[in-house]
């Protein structure tokens, strides 16, 4: 019985960790709608705005740049880019690369 119980709580656990991602992945697409699409797409058909499409960045396997190396460009900038440290809370950051790796 205590076997059971445990597989259980195990199984809830999974389902509660699966409704959070998801719901950071949703955050996540809201805060690239309003702070990223105006200069990346998320398609391959769209290609290059002023950035580069983040379909074909996070498409391939592996991905191009880690999760590091992703934040380190949101907060400083690169190139056209602007650094968005002062403007992107650590949550929206955090959201935004769930979303990312989603693509």
């Amino acid at each position: 019985m205590p076997c059971l119980f445990l597989a259980m709580l195990a199984a809830e656990a999974q389902g509660q960790a699966r409704a959070s991602k998801q719901q950071s992945v949703q955050a996540g697409q809201q805060v690239f709608v309003q702070r990223c699409m105006q200069c990346h797409s998320v398609n391959a058909d769209q290609g290059v705005l002023l950035g580069p499409s983040l379909w074909s960045e996070m498409s391939r396997s592996p991905h191009k740049k880690t999760t590091a190396q992703i934040r380190v460009i949101l907060r400083d900038g690169k190139g056209k880019m602007p650094p968005w440290k002062d403007i992107l809370a650590k949550d929206d950051v955090d959201n935004l690369l769930a979303y990312v790796r989603t693509l």
